[in-house]
């Protein structure tokens, strides 16, 4: 059965190049929407290779060799260099499949609300991936308002009893390291039913013994040393003129020649365990983050019955961080709990990651007393060390936003900044008369140095092939109105509102300064 076009959240365009052509989603919408509905249809299909590439986060992390100081890199031991880069494995579909995955992601999303709806306490401590509404607003919450909630319950708990605990968890490995077989288990169970359907099973296959090719090898050189070369356009400009479409290749045929002549490398099972049996599921799909909420469904349900109903404590879980507010008395019992449980998952939790906080009112000499937070290391106790938690941190005193966010924001203004003033300065030396240098300063103060962004509509172009008079497929933009999207400014804005303090503020007092530094120092004619 159809679902109603406002049912339809999993229908969504995507922009990427594939293996397989982008749709058109105006032409072919009943088409596709027909297929994908269709069991029969679903359980006869031929899923296509993913496509990886890594994604690396830059961090400004401490030392290893024991120093206190921080950096993104450092020489080791054997004099090596050594980044502090965390790189994050993405797979992605062709677009046909991500809306495949995607409709299946609705169905069983669909039933893990249900039966999360059971029980509205524990439904509230499930966070991530779901849209859990404001009350009394029509919008649902974010990270800042999760964040706030677990602070708040600190501050709360400890102003009651004089103290509390938190204990911060991470599960090690959490998407590579599902257990296919207690994934099955649990996707059938969702559904009501002993076996999965043949459809369902076919996705459920897709998913777990998924095959993928390097985004790396489509490029027109092997990437070295961290830089990547780009893809050959004038291929793919002639695929678009020719046959009207944007993929990496005219056809499937050309794909799998590809394949055949050795040209392009097929791989698969990039996850395995200790015995070598492959595990895991792939970041990036459609299905992903659904699979992930329901792998853990009944660790959830015995989480909450231990620590809110027996222990009298509080449970959030986003993803795979697991925050914990309870009496310091508890801490121990509960830290064997949680580690005991995870491992009926065929999990771990990674204990460098495990952090232990008390919090406690302390009096400073002559003034009333105060609430501080004290985390519990090997080496012993860091008084004022903060409890990190969604991208913010609570210290007792304020709700920050974390203060590495805060430095990648001033990384990414002065790189862009740089990297415009770069282009506008190469264009006024070809051309003294060209006005593209104010231009680009205009667009970087709106992006970087504008305190509120307002709440309206902007004009922007959509892209669309189509065959001119010769025959040829040519790109042409279609004007269309969109939302203005929010700066970093404005979210830092709305973090102090919505949490209620104005520090937060404070804390990008600098941004205007360092903006106006980066545009006098890169935007000169002299360089």
């Amino acid at each position: 059965m159809h679902q109603k076009k406002s049912q339809l959240d999993w229908y969504k365009s995507k922009g990427y190049l594939h293996i397989t052509p982008q749709i058109g989603f105006g032409t072919e919408r009943k088409k596709i929407i027909r297929k994908i509905t269709d069991p029969d249809f679903i359980s006869r299909y031929a899923f296509y290779p993913l496509i990886h590439t890594n994604i690396y986060e830059r961090r400004y992390k401490r030392i290893a060799n024991g120093s206190k100081d921080r950096a993104h890199s450092y020489i080791s031991e054997t004099g090596e260099s050594v980044k502090s880069t965390k790189v994050r494995p993405l797979h992605y579909a062709t677009h046909f499949d991500s809306l495949v995955y995607g409709y299946y992601a609705s169905i069983i999303q669909n039933e893990y609300e249900q039966k999360l709806a059971r029980n509205a306490e524990l439904s509230k401590c499930i966070i991530a991936y779901r849209r859990i509404e404001i009350e009394g607003e029509e919008k649902n919450k974010s990270t800042i308002h999760f964040a706030k909630e677990v602070f708040s319950e600190i501050k709360e708990r400890a102003e009651q009893s004089g103290s509390c605990a938190v204990l911060a968890f991470d599960i090690k490995g959490f998407f590579p390291g599902l257990d296919h077989s207690l994934l099955k288990k649990s996707w059938a169970d969702i559904i009501d039913k002993t076996e999965l359907p043949i459809d369902h099973y076919k996705v459920y296959r897709a998913v777990t013994n998924f095959s993928y090719i390097l985004l790396d090898d489509l490029r027109v050189k092997t990437t070295k040393k961290g830089r990547h070369y780009g893809f050959n356009e004038k291929e793919l400009a002639d695929i678009r003129n020719t046959h009207g479409i944007q993929s990496f290749f005219e056809s499937p045929s050309a794909f799998r020649d590809r394949i055949k002549t050795g040209k392009l490398r097929i791989h698969k099972y990039p996850f395995r365990n200790a015995e070598g049996k492959p595990i895991g599921i792939p970041q990036g799909l459609a299905i992903s983050a659904t699979l992930a909420n329901i792998y853990l469904k009944n660790f959830d349900e015995r989480v909450f019955e231990y620590i809110v109903e027996k222990k009298k404590g509080f449970y959030r879980r986003y993803s795979d961080d697991i925050a914990i507010v309870c009496s310091v008395e508890d801490v121990d019992e509960i830290q064997q709990f949680i580690s005991e449980e995870i491992q009926k998952q065929k999990l771990n939790i990674s204990t460098d990651k495990t952090e232990q906080f008390e919090y406690k009112f302390v009096s400073l000499g002559k003034k009333s007393p105060e609430l501080i937070s004290i985390k519990k290391t090997i080496n012993g106790k860091v008084v004022g060390a903060p409890f990190v938690y969604l991208g913010f941190s609570f210290d007792g005193r304020k709700m920050l936003i974390k203060s590495a966010n805060i430095s990648k924001f001033y990384r990414k203004l002065i790189h862009s900044v740089k990297r415009k003033a770069k282009r506008a300065i190469k264009i006024a030396q070809n051309d003294p008369e060209n006005k593209e240098a104010a231009i680009f300063r205009r667009q970087l103060y709106k992006e970087y140095n504008t305190k509120k962004t307002p709440t309206r509509k902007i004009s922007n172009n959509k892209k669309r092939l189509e065959k001119n008079e010769v025959g040829e497929y040519r790109l042409i933009s279609i004007p269309f109105k969109r939302k203005l999207r929010s700066n970093y400014t404005s979210y830092v804005n709305r973090a102090a509102e919505i949490m209620n303090e104005p520090a937060i503020q404070k804390q990008i007092r600098k941004h205007r300064a360092i903006f106006n530094e980066a545009i006098r120092r890169h935007f000169s004619l002299k360089k």
